[in-house]
């Protein structure tokens, strides 16, 4: 299967911190891209929900995202080296130049 995105991904460990329905929920990223982001947790939100996601920095700063859930992915723990890993796909909402400056370090 050919690659269709345009824009590259880059596999990145950050941990992310988002809110649901009052509840905040952690886990971290699996690949990033200047429009969108792989968040591996097993709280997931719906699908066209749109969430704000708190990422932490490696310089310990946090950097507040906001995006739409566009997939959403479940993988049996005893796959999830192969198959990838339990979580939700969101695709950025508007421009965000402190992402961008950060995504571009990479």
């Amino acid at each position: 299967m050919s690659e269709k995105r345009i824009f590259p991904r880059k596999k990145k460990r950050l941990i992310v911190d988002y809110d649901l329905d009052g509840v905040t929920y952690s886990g971290f990223t699996w690949d990033i891209s200047y429009t969108g982001l792989f968040v591996a947790s097993p709280n997931m939100p719906r699908i066209g929900l749109t969430i704000t996601i708190r990422l932490h920095l490696p310089d310990g700063k946090k950097l507040e995202c906001a995006g739409k859930v566009i997939r959403a992915k479940r993988v049996p723990a005893m796959y999830s080296s192969m198959e990838g890993a339990t979580g939700f796909s969101l695709e950025l909402v508007g421009y965000n130049e402190p992402y961008t400056r950060y995504f571009a370090t990479l």
